[in-house]
């Protein structure tokens, strides 16, 4: 029940005009306070804001600071102290963006870009958005994993990647080998496991110290790097792997393969950075080393890993770090995959010796030129007792004290990575006022951080005494990031931090360190932060103090030993009580119901008993306000998508439930353990708002996660993702209740289908002597046909070896969308398609169905299907036929879903072929996805069976709940209805791809191009564009009309109704086009009548031509843009003209990218962000209007309908345009 208490309140951000799209609803509960609207606020405002910069105010600007006074308002106006905008940077050039800026050294490019515009700046290289800070407070959000922050594998690192594959340092963090990496090899860099590698480390040093620097002179010039390469790459060998690299033999020894391999490889990662993707994909001599470098890597560490399966020691796991990965199991005895151990094992050869090896050499170095500092580190040595003679114990390395501070300041200013790359999940604004956008890569400077002297006072100087506890209190803990931090910290930063103790206590008391030479920097050209040049002499030490006489080291204690790891006391059980389980969806379409079920019948197959389904809102726990008995254990899995970042219609009762809980005391869900998986698309801003809402509001209430939330990307591979998802989910579950699944329990939904449950949809064929159902059988063909064919005529001319349509409609019995007319110039008309009648009959012919038959769906066994399916969309008897040719997804790639469903269907009469799709339906267990390659291949369901010809049956109602329902397709209309009031004209690009001799028809407009004598009808209804892409009330105002392709349609609409208006003598506004196709002699289409328009001076037209031979200057419609750019700014500024852009994505944003350099080139604009907001203004204010297309439909919410599987050559839009735009 809602409390009494509770207020709904709308904020917004002060400023905004319209707080019917810029306003949000929150709840205040009972018991909350002004920091908890601040908090709601900034949830929904996504504002990664400290709460104290939070301003609420009243919409007389007054100050709130009262719960009382909140309580009392309708709307609150939050603001901070700084407006909002965008990060500073320089201004960008064409395709290069700041790359200049920033090279040859890209740490020295950022210096200059924080000393100019301050903590935090933007910077855009080749395209890629980035936004940097050397500043703590910004360092933090970006470190920290987060609704906002993540790490996303970018930039040099995503070269890296190319050799260290799924690596723990090249894995994203929502990658599940991350997780399962870093779970699994944790006790491997336990305290207690680093400290049994503590004589390893010895007795390398100790080789090191007789093998290698004993044989050099002191007037011999050392390469001190090289030797602390050698040091600590042979110890990550021998001690995480068991392979020596024989490094460390004799001071001749050649360098291992391995080794030059990686040196190549790492120094070409930064360079292949600055260089174009196509450059990199040259038969050049450098990619060609860089390829072959890379192989030599894997190939030699796969020997490593197989050497050591066929040894003694393949399954003693704790042998070393090697031995975790081949044997380390998690509790759902989940463990690595050989190919990911090689990734692992490359990984840590990389990182688990350079940051090291850098950091010894950057000390050494550094003592050298500090005698003062040098002595404490000797004196330090000296007194817990460490030589060169015998090895250190882990108690003496964890007493060196000052030395560990001595290593922070190297770390401070010379930190192994010089940048940290995060990448932005959603839209935000961080403090100052910036917004960051979606998609950016967000990179801490570390080397500049650790060197700004607001943070480090003197920052230059090298001064261990920073690192007293005093002195650290002071400074925020992400001021030092030199291993990262949170879940993506280096985990081997206690082993690198005992290594290099060990190293400098036993060599410095054996030797001295010294140099005379100039001042040394790092390599710009290396990823890693490495001394360029450091050469030092190396001498007998012969000042080596004595133990200071006040100090004892056999008092100091030693912690307790740890206690052993059991990884052999995990039973199973044959048979075990499960507990409730409740599965909820939240839904606007149906998606994440069509989830749910799919759970809820797993978990019937696993055993459970008290299962419930239902929407979030009709959970019975709502009504309680909290769970009744903690002490009874209930699991509850939430399905649940956003709209708009909101709940969907489905959960408002629910999210209201969590923010008034919210604000209560207490863990009033003591006893509830959930998971929760959300369905949306990350084109969206608000991608995962709500599920992630869902997720941590049910744990600050008390419950406990299960399992780690999942998410489903609509415009990838959404029930991919949510198969994966389910695999590991169920995996942990039965783990987690030691319970045996019964027989033929599967964890991928889309094979735990079987005849008694999900997807088996009851058929009731009529007899024919049902002469009525058989009558609305014939006649249901999934809508009204309530349009008729007037012309069907080619555009394109007979040289060209495309087609596009153009097509004339009556469209007089169609509901009215227009003020005064049946529809206005730039609406849209929705087209219902159909099949080609002889694709339905192969259909029914291969799958064994009569096409004339009868059916009708029993209602009360499609309650489990997806809202997507036929059996969920068909809607009294229908024919075969007609389900067929009027309601079936035919033409599209056959589902995941679709495919397990047919896979236990066969299993009986073709299991060979259930087997395949079986494998379909997940990766594999070397986490290889086949069904992207697998519908490469068999594109359409024709194309499943031609190539399988034992599936030659399907029970229909296994067929209706596992094939989808079509959709309509939606085209500009290309007619004004002041000249055609009850004709619609539109513009069809024909699409027929041929792949390997077959083709595959787009299904709209290769059902239009059939429709080509006049009275053939249709189904067809209107929708508006009003307020998106309508012309000028003012029809004075000049029109700037960009298009490509069949971009054109809505500009013939706009040019007719202009041509009709002056026709009446009315004054209208000139108009300029900007048309962009392939060839004067192929594709200029309605050429004729855009001449004439010209001549009659109504129409100005510039046209870009793409395939002209030779290649013209002005080959792309920006080009146009640009030579005319000076006329087209006039009538934007001047005269208050109307730009209006219809095309595809790309030309899209090389258009609006033209706009901003004619904003700045004619002083609109003195940098990108005024170029930025003064385009945002023309946006706002209706003057820079588009209707742009991608691969997608444009559909108002996260949770999108399953259309197309194979982008965007089957959306067949009126977009079917030139490929080059």
């Amino acid at each position: 029940m809602v409390n009494s208490l509770t207020t709904s309140v709308i904020v917004a951000l002060k400023g905004v005009e319209n707080l019917e799209t810029d306003g949000h609803i929150i709840q205040i509960g009972n018991g909350a306070n002004v920091d908890t609207v601040r908090g709601l606020a900034a949830e929904k405002l996504d504002l990664a804001l400290p709460l104290c910069d939070i301003i609420l105010e009243t919409s007389d600007q007054e100050v709130l600071t009262e719960i009382d006074a909140v309580r009392a308002q309708k709307v609150i106006y939050v603001t901070f102290e700084e407006k909002i905008k965008a990060a500073p940077g320089p201004t960008r050039y064409p395709l290069v963006g700041n790359l200049y800026d920033m090279m040859p050294d890209i740490t020295v490019g950022f210096k200059k870009q924080f000393d100019r515009y301050g903590p935090l700046v933007n910077v855009n290289i080749l395209g890629t958005e980035i936004v940097a800070t050397n500043h703590p407070k910004y360092a933090e959000l970006f470190a920290k994993e987060s609704e906002w922050f993540t790490k996303k594998v970018s930039g040099s690192l995503a070269e890296v990647k190319n050799f260290s594959g799924n690596g723990l340092f090249t894995s994203n963090s929502d990658d599940f080998e991350w997780k399962l990496a870093h779970k699994l090899l944790m006790p491997a860099f336990s305290p207690r496991a680093i400290k049994a590698y503590q004589p390893e480390m010895g007795r390398i040093t100790e080789q090191t110290i007789n093998n290698i620097f004993s044989q050099y002179k002191p007037d011999d010039k050392v390469d001190i790097l090289h030797w602390m390469t050698a040091v600590t790459f042979e110890t990550i060998g021998r001690i995480g792997f068991g392979y020596s690299f024989e490094m460390l033999q004799r001071i001749d020894e050649p360098s291992h393969p391995f080794v030059d391999a990686m040196s190549f490889s790492l120094g070409e990662s930064m360079a292949r950075f600055f260089k174009a993707s196509f450059v990199k994909k040259l038969p050049t001599e450098i990619n060609n080393k860089y390829k072959k470098s890379n192989d030599l890597m894997k190939t030699i560490v796969e020997k490593v890993i197989e050497e050591r399966k066929e040894g003694p020691y393949a399954n003693d796991i704790q042998k070393d770090l090697l031995g975790f990965m081949l044997n380390a199991r998690d509790e759902h005895s989940l463990g690595l995959s050989d190919q990911n151990i090689r990734d692992q094992v490359i990984t840590f050869l990389i990182a688990g010796h350079d940051t090291t090896a850098n950091t010894l050499a950057w000390t050494l170095y550094h003592l050298a030129l500090d005698p003062e500092i040098e002595a404490k580190v000797l004196q330090e040595i000296a007194n817990v007792g460490i030589t060169s003679t015998e090895y250190p114990t882990p108690e003496q390395i964890s007493n060196l004290k000052y030395i560990h501070r001595v290593l922070k300041e190297v770390l401070r200013l010379y930190p192994p990575l010089r940048t940290l790359g995060k990448h932005c999940k959603k839209d935000c604004v961080v403090p100052g006022g910036y917004s960051i956008k979606a998609g950016n890569t967000c990179m801490i400077s570390a080397y500049n951080m650790h060197r700004n002297p607001d943070v480090y006072p003197n920052p230059t100087k090298f001064d261990p005494e920073r690192w007293t506890p005093e002195e650290e209190q002071k400074r925020s803990r992400y001021a030092w990031l030199p291993f990262s931090t949170g879940p993506r910290s280096c985990i081997g930063m206690a082993f690198a931090l005992q290594e290099a103790k060990t190293v400098l206590a036993m060599i410095l008391h054996r030797f001295k360190f010294c140099y005379d030479g100039p001042p040394i920097s790092y390599d710009p050209k290396q990823p890693t932060t490495k001394p360029d040049g450091l050469f030092v002499n190396i001498h007998p030490r012969t000042d080596f103090p004595e133990p200071s006489p006040d100090f004892d080291f056999q008092t100091i204690s030693k912690n307790a030993d740890e206690p052993e790891l059991n990884l052999e006391n995990i039973t199973a059980t044959t048979s075990v009580d499960l507990p409730k389980i409740t599965f909820l969806f939240g839904t606007q379409t149906g998606s994440a119901q069509d989830y749910a079920n799919q759970l809820s019948i797993q978990a019937k197959r696993f055993g459970f008993k008290d299962i419930k389904l239902c929407s979030m809102d009709q959970w019975e726990l709502l009504e309680a306000g909290k769970k009744t008995n903690p002490e009874e254990k209930e699991l509850v899995i939430i399905c649940t998508a956003t709209y708009n970042g909101y709940p969907p219609d489905s959960a408002e009762a629910f999210d209201k439930f969590l923010d008034r809980a919210a604000t209560s005391d207490g863990k009033i869900l003591g006893g509830l353990q959930y998971a929760v998986f959300g369905l949306g698309n990350r084109n969206w801003r608000t991608y995962q708002a709500f599920p992630n809402k869902v997720d941590k509001y049910l744990e600050v209430l008390g419950a406990e996660r299960v399992f780690p939330p999942g998410s489903g990307d609509a415009d990838k591979d959404i029930d991919g993702d949510f198969n994966r998802w389910c695999y590991y989910f169920w995996q942990t579950l039965c783990c987690e209740l030691k319970l045996n699944p019964i027989p033929g329990a599967s964890v991928i939904p889309t094979a735990a289908v079987d005849n008694d449950s999900y997807g088996q949809v009851s058929v009731k064929f009529i007899p024919p002597s049902d002469a009525e159902k058989w009558k609305q059988a014939n006649e249901n063909k999934n809508g009204e046909y309530n349009a008729k064919i007037l012309a069907n005529r080619e555009l394109q001319t007979e040289t060209s070896d495309r087609s596009t349509r153009h097509i004339e409609i009556d469209v007089s019995k169609l509901d009215s969308i227009g003020e005064n007319h049946l529809y206005d110039a730039g609406d849209h008309l929705e087209i219902m398609p159909e099949n080609n009648l002889s694709d339905a009959e192969a259909i029914a012919l291969g799958f064994g169905f009569i096409l004339d038959s009868v059916f009708e769906i029993d209602s009360e066994t499609i309650e489990g299907v997806s809202p997507r399916s036929l059996a969920a969309s068909i809607k009294g008897p229908c024919t075969v036929r007609n389900t067929l040719v009027y309601y079936a997804d035919i033409l599209s790639p056959p589902s995941r879903r679709m495919l397990g469903n047919f896979a236990e269907q066969l299993r009986s009469v073709a299991p060979e072929t259930a087997d395949i799709f079986d494998k379909l339906t997940m990766p594999d267990e070397n986490n290889v996805d086949q069904y992207p390659a697998f519908i490469e291949k068999y594109r359409t369901l024709l194309d499943l069976q031609r190539s399988f010809p034992q599936v030659n049956h399907l029970d229909l109602g296994q067929f209706l709940a596992a094939v989808g329902v079509m959709q309509p397709r939606r085209y500009s209309i290309a007619s004004s209805p002041l000249a055609h009031p009850n004709v619609a004209h539109i513009t069809v690009g024909i699409v027929d791809d041929v792949i390997d001799g077959h083709h595959y028809p787009g299904l709209a407009s290769s059902y239009l191009l059939r429709l080509k004598d006049e009275g053939n009808t249709l189904r067809a209804k209107f929708k508006s564009s009003k307020s998106t892409f309508s012309m000028p009330q003012n029809i004075e105002a000049p029109l700037v009309m960009i298009a490509a392709g069949t971009g054109l349609s809505p500009f013939r609409g706009f040019l007719q109704e202009r041509a009709y208006q002056r026709a009446q003598g009315q004054n209208v506004g000139p108009c300029v086009l900007f048309f962009g196709c392939r060839h004067p002699d192929q594709d200029y289409i309605y050429r004729e009548e855009l001449d004439e328009y010209v001549k009659s001076g109504l129409l100005q037209c510039y046209v870009a031509f793409s395939r002209l031979v030779p290649t013209p200057t002005r080959k792309y419609v920006q080009h146009q843009l640009l030579a005319n750019a000076a006329d087209v700014w006039n009538v934007v500024t001047e005269s208050k003209g109307v730009v209006y852009v219809c095309g595809a994505g790309a030309m899209s944003r090389d258009v609006r990218s033209t706009f901003l350099t004619m904003a700045k080139s004619f002083g609109t604009a003195q940098n990108d962000e005024e170029a930025s907001d003064y385009l945002g203004h023309l946006l706002d204010e209706k003057f820079y209007n588009e209707d742009v297309w991608g691969g997608l439909w444009n559909i108002t919410t996260d949770e999108t309908v399953e259309l197309w599987a194979v982008g965007f050559t089957k959306m067949d839009f009126h977009t079917q345009i030139d490929s080059d735009y």
